[in-house]
């Protein structure tokens, strides 16, 4: 792995665990269940997204007004949202984008991510456009996955969150969440996510 991306690991490690801390802070007593890295389609952001089960409740609770359930039947399957209408399923659970924390603005992550622009047009003049930005790419993923892994060594995230890589707008989403949370996760953990997604998807 090229030296840019060995020094990426460290710094991504130091910008979730500040990041962690004052969101700890701003969640107070509430029960952090799920932490994700989200990241864009060509691997040149970097964002961190959390959730409780207190904010969890109050965007379910959203869901199940009368409105919003008539929006759901447009685009779910009538049995699926007959479910978020009794609270028995969640279509929030593990949707990063719907979750009620993030980075703050100038957080490390921001710096990391314009970091990752400047490494990503360095490539454009490449000779193997697409192969050196696939490995730009595949180097990008395994850096915060070991990231992941060092701030679970650390305590930064315990064992009772749930943690997974996320790609917004992309096909490979799935692809990459469910491989790094069963990399990330224990078996009973990765379970459930993976059997949440399988209903969210029908």
């Amino acid at each position: 792995m090229e030296q840019f991306f060995l020094d990426l690991r460290p710094a991504i490690v130091e910008a979730v665990r500040t990041e962690m801390e004052k969101i700890r802070a701003a969640a107070g007593d509430e029960r952090i269940y799920a932490a994700a890295l989200v990241t864009d389609s060509d691997c040149i952001t970097l964002f961190l997204a959390v959730n409780t089960e207190e904010s969890l409740a109050w965007r379910d609770r959203k869901d199940r007004t009368a409105k919003r359930l008539d929006t759901l039947r447009q685009y779910w399957d009538g049995a699926l949202v007959d479910q978020v209408a009794n609270g028995s399923f969640s279509l929030n659970r593990y949707l990063p984008d719907e979750w009620g924390y993030s980075d703050s603005k100038g957080s490390g992550l921001n710096q990391i991510s314009k970091q990752l622009y400047d490494k990503e047009a360095s490539l454009s003049g490449a000779d193997e456009y697409d192969e050196a930005h696939e490995q730009f790419q595949d180097q990008f993923l395994e850096t915060v996955a070991l990231a992941f892994e060092d701030l679970r060594a650390e305590g930064v995230f315990g064992p009772e969150v749930t943690c997974f890589i996320s790609m917004s707008d992309d096909d490979r989403a799935e692809e990459i969440e469910d491989s790094s949370a069963r990399r990330l996760n224990a078996p009973a953990q990765y379970e459930q996510l993976r059997t949440w997604k399988e209903r969210f998807n029908g």
